[in-house]
Order: C-alpha cells, then sequence, then structure tokens
C-alpha cells in the first residue's frame, strides 16, 4: 500500500570542476567529509538513505523534518574546508518502498527502494534549483503548516513529463538566494493569461539585454520583491549618481518577469525634459502609439488594459516636477498595475515607497571589480597585494558600481596598486574608455548630470558641505551654511533636506549626515572654482572653512562629550586649516576637543603630531601656548615619549602660571605629577596635586577635582599606602557621581578593582572591573577598555583561571597596539609571558617577557622594569638558568626599592627567597622571605592578593610562583 513520506533530493552542484581544481585525492577526502556531516544530519532529522550518487535521495517522516535537514545540509556543506553548495528539492507524496533481499544487497542492491509519481517529481524539483537553495512543491508547503522560515513563491513551472504546472516554493534562512531559478530545456516558467499558461519568455516586456553579468545587490532584490509582493503600487528606487539604479530595476524586471504577465516595460525617460517628452518616453516604451488628444489618458487606458504589469520609469528626477499629473493619474487608472521608478530624488505623492540604493557592500564591491577587470584583462589574477589594494580601491570609490566598473576597466594597463595611487586624479581615471557618450560613460558626467538639476541655493549648499569630514550634524550644517549670495536666501534646514531627497547627501541616522567621498570631492572643486555657482571661488572656501572651525573649535569638547565622537575627523581637520592660515585661537581650541577623543581612542601618535603642528604656530600667546603644551604632555606620554612628555609638562605649568590661567595651571600640575610619580618623585607629585586640588576647588572644576583626587589615589597606591589610597578614590567617586557624564567615574571604578585586588577582595575586585568596563565601552573608551581588559585578565589569572586570563590579555593587547599605547601594551606583555609561563608555553613566555622587558626600558619606565624583571626571573629558575635568574632580581630589586613600590617589591623578594632556597642557602631565603612578609604588612595586603598568593607559595616552595605583572592604572 502506498504511504504518504516526505522525498528530498539533494545534489552537489559542479562537483565536477571541483574534482579538477583539488585533484582526485583531496576531493575523495572531500566526499567523505560530506558523506560524514549529510549521514549525522540524517540522524538527527530522522531520516533514511534511499539512494546515493553526487547527492542523497531521502526519506524522511515530516515536510518539517526534510526541511530542517535541508537547511542544516547547506549550512554544514559551507563550513567544509572546501566549501561546496548543493541544490534541494523537497516533495510531499505517496510512496511505495519494499525491501530488496539479503542476496541482492550483497551484490550491491540498495537496502530500499522507493516506487510513485513523488519520486520523478521531486527530482525534477531539486534540479531546477540554484546551488544554495531549496525548492518546495505546493504539497510540501502545504504540509510544513506554520513557519518561522522565510517561504516565498516563484511562481508556476512546467516540468517535461508532467502532466500540470507546479508551483514552487523556496524556504530558507538567511543567505539563500531567494531568486527564480532560471528556464531550462526540461523546466521553464509559465504564467496564466487568458485562461491558459503561457510560457515566461513569451510575456511581452520591453527590457533591454543585460550586457554583462548582474554582481550583488542580494538585499535590494529581496526589497523589492517583497514590497511588490504585498501590492505596493509605486516603488521609488534612490541613489546618487553612478549607484546602479538602472541596472538593477532591469535586472529586477528579467528576474521577476514572471510575476507580472501583463509584460515588464522599460521607459527611459533621461532625454524628457518636460510633460510631452515624459509621455512620449513613456509611450515609446509600452510601445503604444499616441494619438491627437489627452496622451496622458492615452498611455493611461493602455496600461490598464495590461492587467498586472510592471512599469519602469527610468531617470525620472529632471521631470519630477510632473509626477502627479501623469504617474498620478496612472496609478489611479490603472488598478493592477505596478510602477518602479529610479530617481535621484523622491517624487513625493501619494502611494509612494522610497528605497534608497546604499553603496554596494564591500564583499559585493570588491567581487564586481574583479569579474569587470578579468573582462578587460582576461590573464588577471590578483595576487595579495592586489587583494588588499581592491579593498582599499572600493572603499575610496564608495561602494559606486559605476566609479568601481570604470577602474575596472583600467586594469588592462594598470594594476590595482596604481589605480589605488592614482586615486587623487579620480575623475579623469574614472573616465570610460570605451564608446560610450552618455551621461554614465564618466563618474564626472553622471554627477553633473544632477548637478544640473540643482537649484542655486542647493548647489552653494552642497558645495560648502564640501567642508566637512566623515559627516556632521544638523547643528553643525546649520553653523557652516551661508546662502546668502543665493538670491532669496533659503532656509539650510529645507535645503539640507532636499539634498538628502535627491540622494546627495546621505542621513546616516542619529541626527547625522555625510556625503560620499566622490562628492565631497566634485563638490569641492565647485566650491574652489571661481564662477560655479553663485559666492564659489578661494574667499568662499576660506570663508566656509573658517565657519567649519569656529564651531568645531568652540569650547566645551571635553573627554565625556566626544569620548566616542564621530566628529573626530571634523576636528582634527578644523585644527590643521587653522593652523595652515594662522588662527591661533581656533587651531587651540580645536586641538583640545581632537585630543578629547584621541586620547581615549587613540591613535596617540596622532595626537602627538597635531599638538606639535600647534605649538609651530608662531607668535602664541602665552595661555594657548600651554594649552597646547599640555595635551602634548599628554599625548607623548600616551605615546610611551616619557621624557619629551615631562618636558611639555614642565613648560605648559610655567607658561600656565606666567599667564594666569588658573585651570591649565591645574590641568598641567596633575599631569607633571603623574609622570614624576613614575619616577619615584612622591614628594614633588603629592605636592603638586596637592597644588592643583586647591585651585580646581576654588574654581568649582569638579571634573578636574575628580581627576587630581583619582591621581592621588594612584599616588599612594603606587607606595603601598593603600588606605589612603582608598580614601582618595572614595572622594573622586562622590565627586563624579554628580557629574552627566560617567567618564570619570568609569576610570574611579576601575582603580578601585585594582585597590582591592591588592587587598585580596577579589569579588569585590571583579564587581568594580566589570562596571568600569561597561561605562567604558558604552562611551567607546578604548584607553579604559583597553586598561579594564588588562587588569581583569590579571584577576582571572589570580584564580586560576590562565586561558580566560590569556584571552581577555590578547583583546587588550590589540587595543593597546592600535592606539599606540606603549606602557598598556609593555604591562600587557609582561602579563602575557606569566599567564603563559604557568600554562606551560615556555617559549612564547619567554618571548612576551623579553619584550615587555625591552619596551619598558625604551619608555623607559623603572616601575614597569623591576616588574617584568622579577617575573622574567621566575622563567629563568623554572628553566634551571640560575645565574640568569639572579641577574634579573638583583636589578630589579635595586630599580623597585629606588621606587619605594613595596608591594611589586615584596612580589620579587618571593621571587628572590625561591631563588635563594634552591641555590642552597635557606638561611638567605628565610630572610628574604621574612622581609617580604614585613612588606606584605606594611601595605596590608591580603592573604589572596597577588603578594599575599605569592608569600604563600613560596612559604611552601612548590614551583608555582607565578604572579601578574602589574596593574594599569587609569589617570
Amino acid at each position: 500500500m502506498p504511504e504518504q513520506a516526505a522525498l528530498l533530493l539533494v545534489d552537489v552542484v559542479d562537483s565536477a570542476a571541483l574534482a579538477e581544481r583539488l585533484g582526485d585525492e583531496a576531493m575523495a577526502r572531500l566526499w567523505a567529509m560530506h558523506d560524514r556531516v549529510a549521514r549525522d544530519l540524517l540522524r538527527h532529522w530522522c531520516g533514511r538513505e534511499i539512494d546515493k550518487t553526487d547527492g542523497f535521495l531521502l526519506m524522511f517522516g515530516s515536510a518539517g523534518d526534510g526541511l530542517g535537514f535541508a537547511l542544516a545540509y547547506h549550512g554544514a556543506l559551507a563550513a567544509l574546508p572546501a566549501p561546496i553548495r548543493a541544490r534541494a528539492g523537497l516533495h510531499v507524496g505517496p510512496v511505495t518502498v519494499r525491501e530488496n533481499a539479503a542476496d541482492d544487497i550483497a551484490l550491491g542492491a540498495k537496502p530500499l527502494e522507493v516506487d510513485g509519481l513523488a519520486k520523478p517529481v521531486a527530482a525534477r524539483v531539486m534540479s531546477a534549483a540554484l546551488g544554495g537553495q531549496t525548492l518546495l512543491t505546493a504539497a510540501a508547503r502545504d504540509a510544513l503548516g506554520p513557519l518561522a522560515k522565510r517561504v516565498v513563491s516563484h511562481g508556476h513551472w512546467r516540468f517535461k513529463g508532467l502532466p500540470e504546472p507546479i508551483e514552487l516554493f523556496e524556504a530558507g534562512d538567511v543567505g539563500a538566494p531567494f531568486t527564480p531559478p532560471p528556464d531550462g530545456a526540461k523546466a521553464y516558467r509559465v504564467v496564466r493569461r487568458g485562461g491558459a499558461w503561457q510560457p515566461l519568455r513569451e510575456v511581452r516586456h520591453s527590457l533591454p539585454a543585460e550586457r554583462d553579468t548582474f554582481v550583488g545587490r542580494h538585499a535590494a532584490m529581496l526589497d523589492l520583491a517583497r514590497r511588490f509582493a504585498h501590492r505596493a503600487r509605486l516603488v521609488s528606487l534612490l541613489g546618487t549618481g553612478g549607484a546602479g539604479k538602472t541596472r538593477l530595476a532591469i535586472h529586477y524586471g528579467w528576474t521577476w518577469l514572471g510575476d507580472h504577465p501583463g509584460g515588464v516595460w522599460f521607459c527611459d525617460l533621461a532625454p524628457a525634459r518636460g510633460i510631452d517628452g515624459l509621455v512620449h518616453a513613456v509611450a515609446q516604451g509600452l510601445e503604444v502609439p499616441l494619438r491627437s488628444g489627452d496622451a496622458v489618458e492615452q498611455i493611461g487606458r493602455a496600461i490598464a488594459g495590461r492587467g498586472h504589469c510592471l512599469v519602469i520609469l527610468d531617470n525620472f528626477e529632471q521631470v519630477a516636477r510632473h509626477a502627479e499629473d501623469t504617474l498620478g493619474r496612472w496609478l489611479e487608472r490603472a488598478a493592477d498595475a505596478q510602477f518602479l521608478v529610479t530617481s535621484r530624488e523622491v517624487l513625493g505623492i501619494g502611494g509612494e515607497e522610497a528605497l534608497a540604493l546604499a553603496p554596494l557592500p564591500w564583499a559585493e564591491a570588491e567581487s564586481l571589480f574583479v569579474l569587470r577587470a578579468g573582462a578587460a584583462r582576461q590573464d588577471f589574477r590578483p595576487v595579495d597585494d592586489d587583494r588588499a589594494a581592491i579593498t582599499s580601491l572600493v572603499r575610496l570609490l564608495d561602494g559606486l558600481p559605476l566609479a568601481i566598473e570604470l577602474a575596472a576597466a583600467r586594469a588592462s594597463m594598470m594594476s590595482p596598486r596604481a589605480l589605488l595611487a592614482r586615486m587623487g586624479e579620480r575623475f579623469k581615471l574614472l573616465a570610460g574608455t570605451g564608446g560610450r557618450r552618455d551621461r554614465q560613460s564618466t563618474l564626472r558626467a553622471a554627477f553633473d548630470w544632477s548637478w544640473d538639476l540643482l537649484a542655486p541655493g542647493e548647489r552653494a549648499a552642497l558645495a560648502q558641505l564640501s567642508v566637512f569630514e566623515n559627516g556632521f550634524t544638523l547643528a553643525a550644517a546649520e553653523a557652516v551654511l551661508d546662502l546668502s549670495a543665493c538670491g532669496d536666501a533659503p532656509w539650510g534646514v529645507d535645503v539640507l533636506n532636499s539634498l538628502v531627497d535627491k540622494s546627495f547627501v546621505r542621513a546616516r541616522g542619529g541626527d547625522r549626515f555625510d556625503l560620499l567621498v566622490s562628492v565631497q570631492v566634485y563638490a569641492d572643486e565647485h566650491l574652489r572654482t571661481e564662477g560655479r555657482y553663485a559666492g564659489s571661488g578661494p574667499a568662499a572656501l576660506l570663508s566656509a572653512q573658517a565657519r567649519h572651525g569656529a564651531w568645531f573649535a568652540a569650547p566645551g569638547a571635553t573627554a565625556e562629550e566626544v569620548g566616542a565622537s564621530a566628529d573626530l575627523d571634523n576636528r582634527v581637520t578644523a585644527c590643521r586649516r587653522a593652523v595652515a592660515r594662522g588662527d591661533a585661537g581656533t587651531a587651540v581650541g580645536a586641538l583640545e576637543g581632537a585630543w578629547a577623543a584621541l586620547g581615549l581612542q587613540g591613535p596617540f601618535e596622532a595626537g602627538v603630531a597635531l599638538a606639535q603642528q600647534a605649538a609651530s604656530l608662531p607668535g602664541l600667546p602665552d595661555a594657548a601656548a600651554a594649552r597646547v603644551q599640555v595635551v602634548l604632555a599628554k599625548a607623548c606620554t600616551h605615546a610611551g615619549h616619557l621624557g619629551q612628555a615631562r618636558q611639555h609638562a614642565e613648560r605648559a605649568l610655567a607658561l600656565a602660571r606666567h599667564a594666569g590661567d588658573r585651570r591649565c595651571q591645574a590641568e598641567a600640575g596633575i599631569q607633571l605629577a603623574r609622570l614624576v610619580a613614575r619616577e619615584g618623585q612622591d614628594g614633588m607629585a603629592r605636592t603638586l596635586l596637592n597644588e592643583a586640588l586647591a585651585q580646581v576647588q576654588a574654581l568649582g572644576d569638579r571634573a578636574l577635582e575628580c581627576a587630581a583626587r583619582n591621581s592621588l589615589g594612584n599616588l599612594e597606591a603606587d607606595f603601598g599606602r593603600l588606605d589612603d589610597a582608598g580614601r582618595q578614590y572614595q572622594a573622586a567617586l562622590e565627586v563624579a557621581a554628580g557629574m552627566v557624564h560617567p567618564y570619570l567615574r568609569g576610570s574611579v571604578l576601575g582603580n578601585l578593582g585594582i585597590l582591592h585586588m591588592s587587598l585580596g577582595r577579589l569579588d569585590e575586585a571583579r564587581g568594580h572591573l566589570e562596571g568600569a568596563l561597561l561605562v567604558a565601552r558604552a562611551l567607546g573608551d578604548r584607553l579604559h577598555e583597553g586598561n579594564t581588559s588588562s587588569n581583569l585578565a590579571l584577576l582571572c589569572h589570580m584564580q586560576d583561571r590562565s586561558d580566560e586570563a590569556v584571552a581577555l590579555s590578547e583583546s587588550a593587547l590589540t587595543i593597546a597596539r592600535e592606539m599606540g599605547h606603549a606602557r598598556l601594551e609593555c604591562t600587557l606583555l609582561c602579563n602575557l609571558g606569566i599567564f603563559q609561563t604557568v600554562l606551560g608555553q615556555s617559549l612564547q613566555a619567554r618571548q612576551r617577557l623579553d619584550a615587555a622587558l625591552s619596551l619598558a626600558r625604551r619608555l623607559p619606565d623603572p616601575r614597569l622594569q623591576g616588574q617584568a624583571l622579577g617575573y622574567l626571573a621566575t622563567l629563568h629558575m623554572r628553566q634551571s638558568e640560575f645565574d640568569l635568574a639572579k641577574a634579573c632580581l638583583h636589578e630589579g630589586e635595586a630599580l623597585l626599592e629606588a621606587l619605594g613600590d613595596l608591594f611589586s617589591l615584596g612580589v620579587l623578594l618571593c621571587a628572590r627567597a625561591e631563588l635563594e632556597y634552591r641555590s642552597g642557602r635557606p638561611e638567605v631565603a628565610s630572610t628574604m622571605l621574612g622581609r617580604a612578609g614585613t612588606l606584605a604588612d606594611e601595605v596590608r595586603a591580603g592573604p589572596r592578593s597577588e603578594l599575599g598568593l605569592a608569600l604563600a607559595r613560596t612559604r611552601e616552595l612548590t614551583l608555582g610562583l607565578e604572579g601578574p605583572a602589574g596593574v594599569s592604572r587609569s589617570g
């Protein structure tokens, strides 16, 4: 008796080409892996294997199990060492199952045979699918019931050997093709028209042929399909010149032709300039002869007569003012018709759905370049350097398909690296080399087309907006735009809104806007060139740049406000321009704003270079010069130039005192105190910090008061006065609690976490450190994220979780190197060396500790040198290199003792006690251990602290004397 079953056929595509590329031996291994993952999945989804070739014929008890297997199978194949793709077809229907005799099975027969029409139906469905695609019959779709997965109908298909067309559906996860399969010799799509099934290829249309392979735009194609499937009447595809709107519209028309039995009609409106030209172009596209009378009405009747059709109206922007009188009437007249418009601005009529076409995703942009370059030069085979250049190139070209295609056409004579080097001449470079003479033959021509359609105020605004770098806010745009020379002086907000609608400006969300790089370069040319529009030329350029600088040099750019600033590039640019024109006030204000972000995000060397430019301004007043020197001191400190940092801090303090700038004097004093404390000058650092604290309290500057108390806490902690450190941190925390922004609170929380670690209160330490990390990540504060991650790693190590400690430290090391934070990098290298020592990775540990010591000496930072020497000595002992260990301990002890760092000295003395014990001098070992214990009592190090743990291990004379290199305090 027949039984109802779900049959699934899967088949690997292009397996012969893959075998030829890999070779027989590698392909055999790949097939073995393929079969293993498929059969493992089959058990999970409760299926049975019926037959196998380059795929499988499988039977399931339910359609849901069959679909679950298919989607998991696609994912498993993509994860193989050599990714492969398969097509899948699922059908539910009656089958007869019979078992073969054991003797026949012994000769190679299959255990089971499945007969019935359901088997060839499933085979036909599978044969129509694309690689990575799962197709279902209507019977399978109905058997599934409600689904969380996306399911799309691809219409009806006529299959050879089957009496009636079958409706095909596609089911899948993100990344599935969701594209109608192409017609083939044994399967083709059909549409119902006039009561009969008509092959899709016979559906009338006026679509231009696609000249080459269409690349990318998967998400946009799906979005269009979804909108029209939900009966959208009018979709406007918006984008700047060269974004690929026309190409996408044509490709959509070809791909979804079968959804429109009334035809797909392409109408090119590029030549049209008025309503007569518009209706003439549409009549041509519709293949409708116009007679005397109301031409708009005639076209409306023709569209309505075609029923469910799609009309593509390309290049509507230059006749957009006539949209309501033409397209608006056609929407009312032809109820079953749908319209796809390409335009550089919204039409603003009822029923319009706008779909803004973003630049190509980077992966698609790179694929497009490689494909088109291969067409230009048959032997084009990009090597690694070429691929890196292509990655940079497509980003500089904003992912614009036209720009990428024009650049790729140059591949016949220039390498990607050569193209990248010439991007300063982009409009010369991106000119078509073939016979095209239309507006798409060069990138400049594409932009000129849109520029000519702008109103005078829009041209002036677009040109002035080119002074921004990496975007702007509405408030910033209002401050920079000056449209007084444009006749009726339009309102800047209205003009900006119009430029967004016309795809010249992009809305980025969160009240931010930007220009594509190519648009910015084009607009900048118009701003610089006299006569391009009212008010253009060198004077207009300088005026716009001055307004830009004034906005970004305004006071109030504190670290809390711009820690994750999207306007860093604007502040840096404003500073550089102000230096170039000798505008000291703007240069200093923009520098401070830029450093507020650079100091938290890096790279610190960029801050050094920018501050040096500002410092080079001749005739800087003392007050301004002091502010620049403060930034130089901070930037040099973070970048690891400690000698220069101290010189700048001393210079800042002297200038601020001379100028009578008490706030700058306090800030310089705090920075200088931090530097001299690292050199062991406890008394000088304390005096400077107390003076600064008194000044900022008198000024009522809560941010600097918090910073001063935080630094006092660090000073006390570094010299072993942990109770005093705790009091300063608590006071700083109370000040920070009354501030709007949480930046300083995060810094103090991190330092409190370190304090609790020193006291052995590990649970409290973790709570403070995790709170600090949350604040840092919320603000985009990479400096404190790196510091706190480093200290959390140290805490994990103290809790015997060295694997987790290594992972956290590696992540923090990446941050430190990207920022150029030399001291944090040194700390992390040292800690990683200790963690890897514990994990038995002696070679890696030695490399890390050697690198840490070298960096500590280069800074120079005696505290880090002493700590690194102590941990390197422990590693030497583990490898029985006692003379090397002794030398390291001797040098490290002298450094830490001179500094007065009692905590770190105690840890090092534990290592020395072990060395003396191993060297046969137990009395000396006991003395060293006694000294370490005295220091632990003096600094109140708890038994679970680093020093407490080192003491306990040494007393037991174990070999595990490893302890973390040190902490990275926040200033």
